[in-house]
Protein backbone atom coordinates (compact mmCIF):
# COMPACT_ATOMS: atom_id res chain seq x y z
CA UNK A 1 0.00 0.00 0.00
CA UNK A 2 1.34 3.18 -0.75
CA UNK A 3 1.34 6.80 1.66
CA UNK A 4 -2.31 7.95 0.88
CA UNK A 5 -5.25 5.90 2.27
CA UNK A 6 -7.48 6.59 -0.26
CA UNK A 7 -8.27 9.08 -2.74
CA UNK A 8 -10.42 11.25 -0.51
CA UNK A 9 -6.61 11.60 1.27
CA UNK A 10 -4.98 12.45 -1.92
CA UNK A 11 -7.62 15.12 -2.06
CA UNK A 12 -7.78 16.76 1.85
CA UNK A 13 -3.39 16.62 1.03
CA UNK A 14 -2.64 17.17 -2.45
CA UNK A 15 -5.67 18.31 -3.72
CA UNK A 16 -6.13 21.20 -1.31
CA UNK A 17 -2.47 21.72 -0.87
CA UNK A 18 -2.31 22.75 -4.39
CA UNK A 19 -5.59 24.79 -3.95
CA UNK A 20 -4.09 27.20 -1.38
CA UNK A 21 -2.86 29.48 -4.25
CA UNK A 22 -5.40 29.06 -6.47
CA UNK A 23 -6.62 32.72 -5.31
CA UNK A 24 -4.91 35.56 -3.47
CA UNK A 25 -4.42 34.75 0.30
CA UNK A 26 -3.61 36.93 3.37
CA UNK A 27 -1.51 36.18 6.65
CA UNK A 28 -4.49 37.23 8.06
CA UNK A 29 -6.71 34.18 6.32
CA UNK A 30 -3.94 31.46 7.15
CA UNK A 31 -3.61 32.90 10.81
CA UNK A 32 -6.83 31.81 11.11
CA UNK A 33 -6.96 28.54 9.14
CA UNK A 34 -3.63 27.60 11.11
CA UNK A 35 -2.70 29.73 13.75
CA UNK A 36 -3.86 27.68 16.76
CA UNK A 37 -2.11 24.60 15.39
CA UNK A 38 1.35 23.99 17.97
CA UNK A 39 3.30 23.80 14.83
CA UNK A 40 2.21 27.15 13.40
CA UNK A 41 4.94 29.77 12.54
CA UNK A 42 5.01 32.66 10.80
CA UNK A 43 8.08 33.19 8.43
CA UNK A 44 7.50 36.47 6.81
CA UNK A 45 7.27 35.39 3.23
CA UNK A 46 5.08 32.62 3.19
CA UNK A 47 1.55 34.76 2.14
CA UNK A 48 4.02 36.15 -0.64
CA UNK A 49 5.25 33.22 -2.13
CA UNK A 50 1.68 31.26 -2.32
CA UNK A 51 0.60 34.48 -4.24
CA UNK A 52 3.38 34.18 -6.53
CA UNK A 53 3.09 30.66 -6.55
CA UNK A 54 -0.88 31.21 -7.97
CA UNK A 55 -0.14 33.94 -10.01
CA UNK A 56 2.58 32.10 -12.09
CA UNK A 57 0.57 29.22 -12.43
CA UNK A 58 -1.87 31.94 -13.36
CA UNK A 59 0.02 33.36 -16.18
CA UNK A 60 0.61 30.24 -17.60
CA UNK A 61 -2.68 30.19 -19.20
CA UNK A 62 -2.62 26.14 -19.43
CA UNK A 63 -4.33 23.35 -18.19
CA UNK A 64 -3.08 20.32 -16.42
CA UNK A 65 -4.65 16.87 -15.32
CA UNK A 66 -2.98 14.76 -13.03
CA UNK A 67 -4.06 10.81 -13.12
CA UNK A 68 -2.96 8.94 -9.82
CA UNK A 69 -2.48 5.90 -8.95
CA UNK A 70 -2.38 4.08 -5.54
CA UNK A 71 -4.87 5.28 -5.01
CA UNK A 72 -6.96 6.34 -8.17
CA UNK A 73 -7.62 10.30 -8.10
CA UNK A 74 -7.52 12.55 -10.66
CA UNK A 75 -6.66 16.30 -10.15
CA UNK A 76 -6.95 19.12 -12.73
CA UNK A 77 -5.90 22.58 -12.91
CA UNK A 78 -7.49 24.99 -15.03
CA UNK A 79 -5.44 28.41 -15.91
CA UNK A 80 -6.66 29.06 -19.27
CA UNK A 81 -9.51 31.28 -18.29
CA UNK A 82 -10.00 32.14 -14.57
CA UNK A 83 -12.35 33.84 -12.76
CA UNK A 84 -11.94 37.09 -12.01
CA UNK A 85 -10.18 37.34 -8.05
CA UNK A 86 -8.44 33.48 -9.38
CA UNK A 87 -5.59 32.19 -10.64
CA UNK A 88 -6.71 28.87 -11.41
CA UNK A 89 -9.46 26.57 -10.96
CA UNK A 90 -9.05 23.25 -9.57
CA UNK A 91 -11.23 20.23 -9.53
CA UNK A 92 -10.72 16.93 -7.70
CA UNK A 93 -11.97 13.53 -9.20
CA UNK A 94 -12.69 15.68 -12.52
CA UNK A 95 -10.26 15.35 -15.93
CA UNK A 96 -10.21 18.30 -18.38
CA UNK A 97 -11.64 18.28 -21.69
CA UNK A 98 -7.99 19.03 -23.82
CA UNK A 99 -5.77 19.36 -21.14
CA UNK A 100 -2.01 21.28 -22.30
CA UNK A 101 -0.98 17.99 -20.97
CA UNK A 102 -1.66 15.18 -18.75
CA UNK A 103 0.14 13.70 -16.37
CA UNK A 104 0.58 10.51 -14.84
CA UNK A 105 1.98 8.68 -11.81
CA UNK A 106 1.20 6.82 -8.70
CA UNK A 107 0.35 8.77 -5.15
CA UNK A 108 3.83 8.12 -3.82
CA UNK A 109 5.48 9.11 -6.88
CA UNK A 110 3.35 12.66 -6.38
CA UNK A 111 4.06 12.98 -2.65
CA UNK A 112 7.31 12.83 -3.44
CA UNK A 113 7.22 15.27 -6.49
CA UNK A 114 5.59 17.98 -3.92
CA UNK A 115 8.13 17.16 -1.23
CA UNK A 116 10.53 18.34 -3.83
CA UNK A 117 12.35 14.62 -4.13
CA UNK A 118 11.95 14.00 -7.75
CA UNK A 119 13.84 15.06 -10.51
CA UNK A 120 10.99 15.68 -13.22
CA UNK A 121 13.25 15.38 -16.36
CA UNK A 122 14.53 11.78 -15.15
CA UNK A 123 11.19 10.18 -13.61
CA UNK A 124 9.49 11.15 -17.33
CA UNK A 125 12.90 9.18 -18.82
CA UNK A 126 12.13 6.26 -16.41
CA UNK A 127 8.48 6.12 -17.03
CA UNK A 128 7.64 7.07 -12.91
CA UNK A 129 6.20 9.95 -14.91
CA UNK A 130 4.15 9.69 -17.75
CA UNK A 131 3.01 13.03 -19.80
CA UNK A 132 0.48 13.11 -23.22
CA UNK A 133 0.23 16.45 -24.42
CA UNK A 134 2.95 18.73 -24.28
CA UNK A 135 6.22 17.62 -22.41
CA UNK A 136 7.02 21.23 -22.50
CA UNK A 137 4.35 23.11 -21.22
CA UNK A 138 4.25 20.35 -18.47
CA UNK A 139 8.36 21.13 -17.74
CA UNK A 140 7.74 24.51 -17.90
CA UNK A 141 4.97 24.33 -15.19
CA UNK A 142 7.78 23.47 -12.82
CA UNK A 143 10.03 26.05 -12.18
CA UNK A 144 6.12 28.52 -11.86
CA UNK A 145 5.49 25.76 -8.50
CA UNK A 146 9.03 24.84 -7.30
CA UNK A 147 8.92 27.08 -4.73
CA UNK A 148 5.91 25.63 -2.98
CA UNK A 149 7.96 22.38 -2.21
CA UNK A 150 9.52 23.86 1.29
CA UNK A 151 5.37 24.84 1.93
CA UNK A 152 4.35 21.45 1.11
CA UNK A 153 6.08 19.94 3.96
CA UNK A 154 5.17 23.00 6.32
CA UNK A 155 1.57 22.38 4.57
CA UNK A 156 1.90 18.70 6.30
CA UNK A 157 3.26 19.22 9.60
CA UNK A 158 -0.02 21.95 10.10
CA UNK A 159 -2.48 19.04 9.04
CA UNK A 160 -0.31 16.26 11.64
CA UNK A 161 0.17 14.33 8.81
CA UNK A 162 3.57 12.47 10.50
CA UNK A 163 3.65 9.72 8.30
CA UNK A 164 3.71 11.81 5.13
CA UNK A 165 6.52 13.76 6.51
CA UNK A 166 8.56 10.43 7.15
CA UNK A 167 8.18 8.85 4.30
CA UNK A 168 9.51 12.34 2.65
CA UNK A 169 12.54 11.95 4.79
CA UNK A 170 12.99 8.49 4.42
CA UNK A 171 13.07 8.52 0.63
CA UNK A 172 15.68 6.30 -0.56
Amino acid sequence: MGVFHDDNHVYRVIGEFMQIPARLRTAEELRQRWGRHPAYKEYGDEVEQINRIGEQIRRSRAAFVFYLTDPEAIISIDARRPEPGENYSIYFGQALDAPDAAIQTTGDIAHQFWGGNINVPLAFMTGKMKAKGSKKKALQLLPRIAPAFPLYRRYLELLGEDDLLYALRTRG
